[in-house]
């Protein structure tokens, strides 16, 4: 165990990855496993592809704290109840799908001294070029309107102390991209937040449960409005 490092709550929200979600918890347990004192939570949001099998026999075999549930609550309430979960003040969140190398979280660690929430600023990504030009988009759409100095809030790989969470997580209900919002509520709160370079590899199975092709015209608009009302909420409160 090194010596001087936080407690760690690990938190992978899971939904629909049966083709990799047994590699990509064990990969993480296994970087972290006699270094850290950590905790790892999955928090499961009705999955109908198997992954809940698996996700029961990794609970025998890693000490790890699963929580499944029968219906879909949604990516917003599955990820606001994953967070009400951790016991420790440092939660590193992590999207299931591994396409975030575990060894990044070493780039991170060290920036907890200075910083509130440390994001892993994506190197190279690997997603379908349609994908990456909506996140660009969007990325650029929040830093011209909202004047937040940041390049990717929405990344899948992020370290964050618990205080953050009990000052602005009730309050993220307006963006579809909803980690995003979380960031840009920080960043006005006057949390500190850093990015910090890490690579990022091309998703070994199955598809993204997040805004695939065809929901891209409904999902632009969606945002676009999503946007307008909490440009609005945070210039009538800051």
């Amino acid at each position: 165990m090194i010596k001087n490092i936080p407690k760690i709550s690990v938190v992978m929200p899971v939904y629909n990855e049966a083709q990799i979600i047994e590699k990509s918890i064990t990969s993480y347990y296994n970087e972290l496993k006699g270094k850290v004192n950590f905790e790892m939570i999955i928090a499961e949001d009705g999955s109908t592809d198997g992954t809940k099998k698996i996700l029961r026999k990794l609970k025998k075999k890693l000490k790890i704290r699963v929580y499944l549930h029968d219906k879909r609550k949604g990516v917003l309430r599955a990820f606001k109840e994953a967070l009400r979960y951790p016991k420790y003040n440092w939660i590193l969140l992590v999207d299931s799908d591994y396409q975030f190398d575990p060894k990044n979280f070493w780039k991170l660690l060290p920036y907890t001294r200075d910083y509130d929430i440390i994001l892993g600023l994506k190197v190279r990504r690997k997603d379908p070029f349609h994908r990456i030009i909506l996140s660009k988009g969007f990325n650029f759409l929040l830093r011209f309107f909202l004047k937040v100095p940041l390049k990717d809030m929405d990344t899948g790989f992020k370290l964050i102390h618990k205080s953050v969470l009990k000052k602005v997580l009730k309050d993220v209900n307006v963006l579809n991209y909803f980690t995003s919002e979380l960031i840009i509520r920080s960043y006005y709160e006057g949390f500190k937040i850093i990015e910090v370079p890490v690579s990022h590899w091309k998703r070994q199975g199955g598809s993204s449960n997040v805004f695939p092709m065809i929901r891209i015209p409904k999902a632009i608009l969606e945002e676009l409005i999503a946007l307008y009302k909490f440009n609005k909420e945070l210039k009538s409160k800051y």
